[in-house]
């Protein structure tokens, strides 16, 4: 069970993942700078405004590197019970969320 998910240690997977990040965070940076670029050449962004777009995409990027980053960090330094448990939580997050909406799509339909 070497370098398996539950298991703590530093593994070559927690790598990949980040690598995977990185690499579809700077694809996605790179279209929507090509995007602001093409949009500032038509006339549909304002110069003025093109900074501010700019800025905006880099610490949209910078910041899901760094939030990958660390969830990986942080999954690879707990115990397995730990890691158990945060699964639980995230399960009933989204069992409880499934449950909200169905009560307030039935009251809607009343």
């Amino acid at each position: 069970m070497q370098g398996s998910v539950f298991i703590g240690g530093p593994s070559m997977w927690q790598t990949i993942i980040v690598q995977w990040c990185n690499s579809i965070a700077g694809s996605i940076a790179l279209l929507a700078l090509i995007v602001i670029a093409l949009g500032t050449m038509v006339g549909l962004i304002k110069p003025g405004e093109v900074m501010q777009s700019v800025g905006l995409v880099i610490g949209i990027v910078i910041a899901s590197i760094l939030l990958v980053s660390v969830f990986v960090g942080l999954w690879s330094s707990m115990s397995v019970w730990q890691k158990l448990v945060s699964a639980a939580l995230v399960a009933n997050v989204f069992r409880l969320r499934q449950m909200r909406r169905q009560v307030r799509k039935g009251r809607e339909d009343d």
